[in-house]
C-alpha cells in the first residue's frame, strides 16, 4: 500500500513526456530538412552565367553637369583586344569573366560641339588596374598625348576629393578668333579598386571645372559598386524553383506528422492483430447438414453444441449463441475449453472391397 502511491505517480508523469518527446523530434526533423533543403537549393538550382552587359554598372547615368544630365547618346561595351592596352588585353586572354570595357557619351544637342564620355576599364586586379592606370595617365594626359590633332595641353591638376587622380586640359595650339571655334578638351583619370576611369570633357568654356565634376559623379558610382564588383549574375529557375519548394513542403509535411502517426499506425496494426486473434481464438469449426427444412450444424470440439435454422445465417446465429451459453457453463464449472488445434477436419476415401476369391 505505501508503495503504491509513488508507482501511480510516475506513471501519470510518464504519460505527457511521450507527446512532448514527438513534437521535438518533429521540430528537430523539420529544421534538419529545411536546412538540408536550403543548402541543396543554393548549391544545386542557381545558374551562373557571365553577363558582360553588367559592366554598364561601372558607369554613372548622371554626369552631375547640368548641360549633360541627359539621356546619353550612346552606351556600349568595347571589345578589349582592340583597346591598345596591354596589360588588359593579358588580362583579359587570361581572365575574360573579370575584364572588360564599358563607354558612356552625352552630347546636348543645343551645343553640338559640347560631349562627354566616361569609359570604365575593369581588371581582375587591383595589380592589374595600377597597370593600366599608369598606362592611360602616359597616354591621355601627356604633354603630346593630343599633338597629331592640333591640341596642346594648357594645364594639368588633380581633382579634389578623388585620391591619385592625375587631370589635364587641352586646347587648339593654334590662333582663333572665335571662343566656339577652340574647344577645350578636359581629362581625368583615377583609380578605383579593380577599375581605372577616364571622364573626357569637350566644351568651349570651363572644361575643367565641368570634368572635375564629371569625374567626381563617376567616383561615387565606383564607390557604390566596387569593390565587390562581378560580371557573374546568378539566376533561378522558376520552375525547377517550385519543384524545389513542393518537394521541401511535402518532407516538412511528412517529418512533422510521423512522429505523431507512426506511433497510432502502430498501436492500430496492434489492435487489427489483437482483434484477428481473437477472432481466430473465438471461431469454432463446424459441421453443416442440410435437412428437409433447412439446416443444422454441430461443433465437433464441443459435444451437444448443435443448432438447426431454416437458412445458413439463422443456423450460424443459433450455433454462436449456443457456443458462447455452452463455454459460459463450462468456465461456471471450471471445466478446462477445448483447443481447436485438437480437432482435425478432413476427407478419407472409403476402404475398396475386397475381391472375390
Amino acid at each position: 500500500m505505501i508503495h503504491e502511491a509513488p508507482e501511480q505517480r510516475s506513471a501519470d508523469t510518464d504519460g505527457p513526456k511521450t507527446p512532448r518527446k514527438r513534437m521535438i523530434l518533429a521540430v528537430v526533423g523539420a529544421a534538419v530538412v529545411l536546412l538540408g533543403s536550403v543548402i541543396g537549393y543554393l548549391t544545386l538550382i542557381p545558374q551562373t552565367h557571365v553577363v558582360p552587359s553588367r559592366l554598364s554598372q561601372l558607369v554613372t547615368t548622371r554626369p552631375g553637369v547640368k548641360a549633360f544630365d541627359i539621356k546619353a547618346t550612346s552606351s556600349l561595351v568595347q571589345p578589349v583586344a582592340k583597346s591598345g592596352i596591354k596589360p588588359l588585353e593579358a588580362a583579359a586572354n587570361q581572365f575574360p569573366a573579370q575584364t572588360g570595357i564599358y563607354s558612356r557619351v552625352w552630347r546636348p544637342s543645343a551645343n553640338p560641339v559640347a560631349a562627354t564620355e566616361i569609359i570604365a576599364f575593369l581588371s581582375p586586379s587591383t595589380t592589374t588596374a595600377r597597370s593600366v592606370y599608369q598606362l592611360l595617365n602616359t597616354q591621355q594626359l601627356g604633354s603630346k598625348s593630343y599633338a597629331s590633332s592640333s591640341l596642346a595641353r594648357r594645364s594639368t591638376f588633380n581633382v579634389p576629393g578623388i585620391a591619385g587622380s592625375s587631370g589635364a586640359t587641352y586646347s587648339s595650339s593654334g590662333a582663333s578668333s572665335t571662343t566656339k571655334a577652340n574647344p577645350t578638351l578636359g581629362e581625368v583619370v583615377f583609380r578605383f579598386g579593380r577599375v581605372v576611369a577616364l571622364t573626357e570633357t569637350l566644351s568651349t568654356s570651363g572644361a575643367q571645372h565641368s570634368v572635375q565634376v564629371i569625374a567626381r559623379s563617376e567616383a561615387a558610382q565606383l564607390h557604390s559598386v566596387e569593390p565587390g564588383f562581378t560580371l557573374a549574375a546568378t539566376a533561378y529557375p522558376v520552375t525547377a524553383s517550385w519543384i524545389w519548394a513542393i518537394v521541401t513542403l511535402v518532407l516538412l509535411l511528412a517529418v512533422g506528422y510521423v512522429p505523431f502517426a507512426l506511433p497510432r499506425w502502430r498501436e492500430r496494426q496492434a489492435l487489427l492483430r489483437s482483434v484477428d486473434i481473437e477472432r481466430r481464438q473465438d471461431a469454432w469449426g463446424v459441421v453443416y447438414r442440410r435437412t428437409d427444412s433447412g439446416w443444422s450444424a454441430y461443433v465437433p470440439a464441443l459435444p451437444g453444441v448443435e443448432a438447426t435454422g431454416s437458412t445458413r445465417d439463422e443456423t450460424d446465429r443459433r450455433l454462436g449463441e449456443a457456443i458462447a451459453a455452452h463455454l459460459d457453463a463450462m468456465r461456471r464449472d471450471g471445466l478446462p475449453i477445448p483447443e481447436q488445434s485438437e480437432i482435425e477436419v478432413g476427407h478419407v476415401a472409403a476402404a475398396g472391397a475386397p475381391q472375390a476369391q
